[in-house]
């Protein structure tokens, strides 16, 4: 069964760069939950720069989420290899 991030932060008391990577993941998913809002909201009131700068960010960020879950996976596959 899949663990969730609260699962590893929970598991990992004696790595500080575990619970690093899951708490910046944490951070980084729900700021990218809001852009969507935000840049809806922004072209709603015909902001377009604000609009294009919150999609742009919201691209970033889903890079980074992907470097860290990947950082994450490998991290918890060599601590862990039967999972």
């Amino acid at each position: 069964m899949p663990r969730t991030l609260e699962d590893i932060h929970r598991e990992s008391p004696d790595s500080p760069v575990l619970r690093g990577l899951v708490s910046v993941l944490n951070d980084k998913l729900q700021l990218r939950a809001r852009y969507d809002l935000l840049e809806y909201e922004a072209g709603m009131e015909g902001r377009w720069e604000c609009e294009a700068l919150f999609r742009e960010l919201s691209r970033t960020e889903s890079e980074q989420i992907t470097r860290l879950g990947s950082t994450l996976t490998s991290e918890l596959r060599s601590q862990d290899p039967d999972r």
